[in-house]
């Protein structure tokens, strides 16, 4: 189907970090994406989407906060991440000219 991500990261001055990644489709895989296949495509994308996330949590590149209840004892938890909309990484990654 697809093989293993390669992901790397680059600095901007805007402090923050693009993750991008790379797989490499199978033929079959391939033609079923290029004739439409909208379950091939999601499934591609969702796994791409997954593996990402889990590299963005391995290399620290997502930040988590923490909030106690002191009368409830409850923990409330928020995770924080920089993105940006399709069209601003595109301009990115453009201008640096990141594949």
């Amino acid at each position: 189907m697809i093989s293993e991500p390669n992901f790397t990261t680059h600095d901007y001055a805007i402090g923050g970090k693009m993750v991008t990644g790379k797989a490499v489709l199978s033929e079959s895989y391939r033609m079923m994406m290029e004739n439409g296949d909208r379950e091939a495509i999601n499934a591609v994308k969702s796994e791409l989407i997954h593996k990402m996330a889990t590299f963005i949590l391995e290399n620290n590149l997502v930040e988590f906060a923490y909030q106690d209840d002191p009368i409830t004892f409850s923990r409330q938890i928020a995770v924080r991440a920089y993105l940006a909309p399709n069209d601003q990484v595109k301009i990115l990654r453009l201008a640096n000219k990141i594949t």
